[in-house]
């Protein structure tokens, strides 16, 4: 992956640090694809002068699926669920392969909730995200996914404080 980073950043007349690339193929989890969007967000960030010690910045994608779970566990409503829909839509559109982002989102839904939710949160995911692979209106079963996530956060917090 280093190698391929180093083949981009000269073909793009830029200087990649060792170093930055490291950092980039180990937060990349040996996805070249996603090291190359990686190293461009890098890029951008710091408008061409890369340094060593530059922190590595997450895909425009992850960012977006981390602002969804963010706002989908702030707010349980109808409304929320139409516009979640529409970022999903938004995702599959650019290209971002459906299972990648329920995997992508369980994992953000999972870094603020309570031990006991996170096996059913995953559980779903996995239910849904099998449904993706033998249906063929992805966006269906991402929604299905947020609705039951919401469904089983809003459940929770009544039972919380009820």
């Amino acid at each position: 992956i280093c190698k391929v980073l180093k083949s981009v950043s000269i073909n793009e007349s830029f200087m990649l640090p060792d170093e930055l690339a490291i950092n980039i193929a180990r937060e990349s989890s040996r996805n070249v694809r996603r090291a190359i969007l990686m190293l461009e967000a890098c890029y951008v960030q710091k408008r061409g002068a890369l340094t060593k010690d530059q922190p590595v910045q997450k895909t425009d994608w992850e960012l977006y699926i981390n602002q969804l779970a963010v706002e989908i566990t702030r707010e349980q409503t109808p409304q929320r669920l139409m516009a979640a829909r529409e970022k999903l839509y938004e995702l599959l559109v650019n290209c971002i392969p459906a299972n990648v982002i329920i995997k992508t989102l369980a994992k953000e839904l999972m870094k603020n909730l309570d031990d006991s939710l996170k096996r059913e949160v995953i559980e779903w995911a996995a239910f849904y995200e099998h449904r993706i692979s033998l249906g063929s209106k992805e966006i269906f079963h991402l929604e299905a996914f947020v609705a039951k996530f919401m469904a089983v956060y809003k459940k929770y917090l009544n039972d919380l404080f009820a």
